[in-house]
């Protein structure tokens, strides 16, 4: 039986939201706070959101109490209690209010080796920066959008490149950048779009490698660098 506060709620099944909003709402008006819902119950509801287990335990970052048989030990597996709700997540500003999680050592780790110890926007390596500034994690989802501190949701940039994804007005100065570009250029951010991350290309990598040697080896591919690319005009002169 659910909350009787859950009637000044919209409606569950007819809010706008992601699985986050949709799963608080649920618990609140078809739960009810200090009853029991099962997995099966809750993928039911939401046969569309994939990931709708892990959006219910992500309300544990706003304060909601919701335990399980760990928590419980009259609960079983299956089983998960509503114990009471924390932020109104439905709220888009009482959203921000989430209680930050600091993201584990591992995981940063994790990030960063993936990234190559390099931003994933400009490229640049540590080595390349200016002292003022340095590589940090930055969330592709924001926390106050519904965004967690899990590796998938994490990406590399330099101060410069998080800077400027923190002041993107939004989805509408992102389109006018995207309408700007050559096709050949929207067909490879769509690509990128597609697969749900950009590919480092090996001159990516060479350029990060580069970057991280010291200054007179850097002279020196430099300098082999430039003969080959002195050999190849060479042999296209000496065509036919």
């Amino acid at each position: 039986m659910a909350d009787a506060a859950a009637g000044d709620l919209p409606y569950w099944r007819d809010a706008h939201g992601g699985g986050l909003v949709l799963g608080a709402l649920w618990l609140m008006q078809e739960v009810g706070q200090g009853n029991v819902f099962t997995k099966s119950q809750l993928r039911a509801a939401f046969p569309d959101i994939a990931q709708i287990d892990r959006r219910i335990r992500d309300l544990r970052d706003y304060g909601w109490v919701i335990d399980t048989s760990r928590e419980d030990p009259s609960l079983d597996q299956a089983e998960q209690r509503f114990v009471k709700p924390g932020i109104s997540v439905w709220d888009p500003e009482e959203r921000k209010k989430r209680v930050r999680t600091a993201v584990s050592t591992a995981t940063r780790q994790a990030v960063f080796q993936r990234a190559g110890h390099a931003c994933e926007l400009c490229g640049r390596s540590v080595d390349s920066l200016p002292s003022s500034s340095g590589l940090e994690l930055a969330h592709r989802v924001a926390l106050s959008h519904g965004g967690d501190s899990e590796a998938e949701n994490l990406m590399v940039l330099c101060s410069a490149c998080h800077a400027a994804q923190v002041t993107s007005s939004g989805v509408s100065e992102v389109a006018a950048r995207a309408t700007s570009l050559p096709i050949r250029e929207r067909t490879r951010l769509l690509a990128w779009i597609t697969m749900g991350e950009r590919p480092r290309t090996a001159i990516e990598d060479i350029w990060a490698q580069y970057q991280q040697l010291p200054g007179d080896d850097q002279q020196r591919f430099a300098r082999h660098l430039a003969r080959l690319l002195n050999e190849d005009a060479q042999a296209e002169d000496a065509m036919p």
